[in-house]
């Protein structure tokens, strides 16, 4: 059975920033709480594949993982989905959507999950999308705050293709 979750939140910066920032997997690790290590494996124009570790939290071990992302920001959009797949998932693909509001106040952005569970996770579907909703909030606040606090240079090999894709 294939789950989905769909999740928003209001970011008080500006476009580029917002989209610039939650695109550079070189500093996912200081955007979310979750992630251990973020590693840049392959860069080809806007498309990253990438290795991502997870914390060890309570019962659940360390997890990691690859993804390919492609970065659209002409079309305000961002697509996953895992390479090398990992329990408890058999697929997961990603989609994060940007909306400017008017006068560039600020960013809606959204992320959809589709997912398969694993055969032999203990979890059902409906409990994954339960799960999942719980930690994309808690992340996605943890990103707002960052993002609207970021004071530092934006990572350089995205700020190459952001600026050759204006």
């Amino acid at each position: 059975m294939t789950g989905y979750t769909e999740n928003s939140i209001v970011i008080l910066r500006d476009f580029d920033t917002v989209f610039d920032l939650t695109n550079a997997i070189e500093v996912w690790t200081e955007l979310f709480t979750e992630y251990q290590k973020a590693e840049v494996l392959e860069r080809k124009g806007n498309e990253v594949v990438f290795s991502l570790t997870t914390y060890p939290e309570g019962d659940r071990p360390s997890r990691t993982w690859v993804s390919r992302r492609i970065i659209d920001k002409p079309g305000r959009q961002a697509t996953a989905e895992r390479i090398e797949k990992a329990f408890p998932f058999k697929d997961m693909k990603i989609h994060w959507t940007y909306e400017e509001l008017p006068q560039n106040i600020g960013v809606v952005m959204t992320w959809m999950q589709t997912f398969e569970v694993h055969d032999a996770c203990k979890w059902t579907t409906e409990q994954m999308e339960s799960f999942l909703n719980r930690n994309t909030r808690t992340q996605m606040q943890a990103i707002r705050k960052r993002v609207e606090a970021w004071s530092a240079p934006i990572p350089q090999p995205l700020a190459a293709y952001a600026a050759s894709n204006a």
